[in-house]
C-alpha cells in the first residue's frame, strides 16, 4: 500500500504531468490553428473578391477560372522535355495525359474533369525549339461552373496547392469571372461599369467603348499584381457585352487581365 505521506506528493506530479500535457495539446492545436490560417491567407482571394462584387451586383456567375503560367528554364532537349513529362505525371497522377511531338514543338497536355465539383483542370507543358535555344512553360488552369461558395473555396485552395506539386517556382496567376445580368440592364453599359469599378476601389486607366460593349483597364490598392502600361499601372479589366436590344449582358472580370476571348 502506498504510503499516506507519499500519496499528495504522488498526485501533485500527477496533476503536474496533465496539466503540462494539456498546455501542449494546446499548444500543438493552436499551432495547427495558425498554420492553417497562414495557409489560407497565402491563397490569392481576388477570385473570392470578385465573385462577392458579383454576387452584390446580382451578376449570376456562370463560369471563372484561375490560370498559372510559369516559364521553365531547364528544358534544352527532347530527353529534359520527356523528363519533366515523367515528373509532372508523377506530381499530378489524377491527370489523363497527351503528348505530342513535333518538328518545332513538344507539347504534354494533362485533363481531368471532376463532375461532382464541376471543375476543369488542364495543364500544358510546352516546349517551342528553334535553332538558337527551346523556350518552354507550364500553363496550369482551373475552370469552376456555376458558384457554391464551399466548393469554389475548396477547388481555390487544390490550385494553390497543385502549383506547389507542379513547381516550388512562383507562378503568375490570373484570375476570371464571367457572368449575366439576367435582364437587361437599365442603367447602360457605361454606368455598369461604373458601378463595378467603385466595388473594387479601383480607377480607369483605359477605355474602349461602342454601342454594345464596354472594356475598361484600371488600378485598385486592394491587390498586389500590377502590370505597367503607358498609361499607368493596372491589375483589373472589366469587359460587358450586350448581343442587342433586349439581350442578357455578359460581364467578364480579370485581374490582372482577362485571359478568355470576350
Amino acid at each position: 500500500m502506498m504510503n499516506s505521506k507519499k500519496w499528495p506528493d504522488t498526485f501533485n506530479r500527477l496533476l503536474g504531468l496533465v496539466l503540462i500535457f494539456g498546455i501542449c495539446f494546446i499548444g500543438v492545436i493552436l499551432g495547427n490553428e495558425r498554420s492553417r490560417a497562414h495557409e489560407t491567407s497565402e491563397f490569392s482571394t481576388e477570385i473570392l473578391e470578385i465573385a462577392e462584387v458579383f454576387t452584390k451586383e446580382k451578376i449570376n456567375i456562370q463560369e471563372w477560372k484561375l490560370y498559372g503560367r510559369l516559364n521553365v528554364y531547364k528544358i534544352r532537349d527532347l530527353v529534359a522535355f520527356q523528363k519533366e513529362v515523367n515528373r509532372l505525371k508523377q506530381n499530378m497522377g489524377h491527370l489523363s495525359w497527351n503528348v505530342i511531338e513535333e518538328e518545332d514543338q513538344w507539347k504534354a497536355v494533362g485533363t481531368y474533369y471532376n463532375d461532382v465539383r464541376k471543375q476543369e483542370e488542364t495543364i500544358q507543358l510546352i516546349t517551342t525549339h528553334t535553332k538558337t535555344s527551346p523556350s518552354s512553360y507550364i500553363l496550369y488552369e482551373v475552370t469552376g461552373y456555376g458558384w457554391d461558395e464551399p466548393i469554389s473555396t475548396a477547388v481555390i485552395q487544390d490550385f494553390h496547392l497543385n502549383l506547389t506539386k507542379i513547381s516550388h517556382d512562383d507562378f503568375e496567376i490570373f484570375s476570371c469571372m464571367i457572368g449575366e445580368f439576367n435582364d437587361k440592364i437599365k442603367v447602360g453599359l457605361q454606368n455598369t461599369t461604373s458601378i463595378l469599378l467603385d466595388s473594387f476601389s479601383a480607377e480607369k486607366v483605359e477605355e474602349t467603348r461602342e454601342d454594345t460593349f464596354v472594356s475598361v483597364s484600371a488600378y485598385t490598392e486592394r491587390w498586389n499584381n500590377v502590370l505597367p502600361t503607358q498609361q499607368g499601372k493596372m491589375n483589373l479589366q472589366i469587359g460587358l457585352r450586350t448581343q442587342g436590344l433586349g439581350d442578357k449582358t455578359t460581364v467578364i472580370v480579370g485581374t490582372p487581365i482577362i485571359t478568355v476571348e470576350y
